[in-house]
């Protein structure tokens, strides 16, 4: 039987594009007995399944488009493309600060990231949405169990995989606790008063106090004091929230007077 290649599929992407040292996997009939295949102008060790069905060798370096045929005692096979992929490269990761438990969509910047297939944080998996860019992705992290103690945070690493290879970004998020406030000193005041708001979790780059969703001019004196003036507001009790990149606090009462 005359050797035919039907598909190829490079791993991990399963496609027919990818990169040096992935394997090819060559679906055909005809095929057994095959020892090698040809990736454009090199030739490199394959073997076959029992069924002459299946050919796998690991890709050797090369670039662009390159033809693939296989070679088996009883001839040549027909050739079919493949397409080499440059590495990806990453500039930017957006935003850098996010919530533990609902981390938001993450935008990834760069180059050659059109075949992305997986994007890791720490290597826990996240959601990515299928690209549409070579040069942006997104992707949303999974949740993660808080730290629940100082420094409120943890920091992970962002790894894109593509079909030229993967990338990792060192450091590319840090993922925040959510605040929780447990004491106003005085919860009782008008506006004006100096409020010394207790809790945990009170660090991130982003930092606001809301008295009645109305922000509050602040002090931060640590990661679980506030200093806050309350601002104008109604007669009566409001909800004081404080808000971090982990998301914002339960309200706690604060009543005008």
């Amino acid at each position: 039987m005359a050797p035919v290649i039907t598909s190829l599929s490079a791993a991990p992407q399963n496609t027919n594009q990818g990169s040096y040292g992935q394997t090819l996997t060559i679906n055909g009939t005809g095929l057994a007995g095959a020892t090698s295949a040809r990736i454009g102008s090199r030739t490199v060790a394959a073997s076959a399944n029992l069924a002459g069905t299946v050919v796998t060798c690991t890709l050797p370096s090369g670039c662009g488009s390159v033809s693939v045929s296989v070679v088996t005692p009883t001839g040549t096979s027909n050739a079919l493309p493949l397409y080499y992929i440059d590495p990806p490269f990453v500039s930017v990761v957006f935003p850098v600060e996010g919530s533990a438990t609902t981390p938001v969509p993450v935008t990834i910047s760069g180059e050659t990231l059109l075949t992305s297939n997986r994007v890791q944080f720490s290597g826990v998996t996240a959601t990515l949405i299928p690209p549409t860019s070579d040069v942006q992705i997104t992707a949303t992290p999974a949740s993660i169990t808080e730290l629940g103690a100082s420094p409120w945070f943890q920091v992970r690493n962002a790894s894109v995989r593509t079909a030229g290879g993967t990338v990792t970004v060192a450091n590319a998020i840090a993922l925040y606790d959510t605040p929780a406030v447990t004491d106003l000193d005085p919860d009782t005041g008008a506006a004006g008063t100096s409020v010394i708001i207790t809790g945990t979790g009170f660090a991130g780059s982003a930092i606001s106090v809301s008295f009645d969703g109305v922000d509050a001019d602040f002090s931060v004196n640590s990661d679980t004091q506030i200093l806050a003036t309350a601002p104008t507001g109604p007669t009566g009790a409001v909800n004081v929230v404080v808000t971090t990149p982990g998301g914002s606090s339960a309200p706690v009462t604060f009543t005008y007077v």
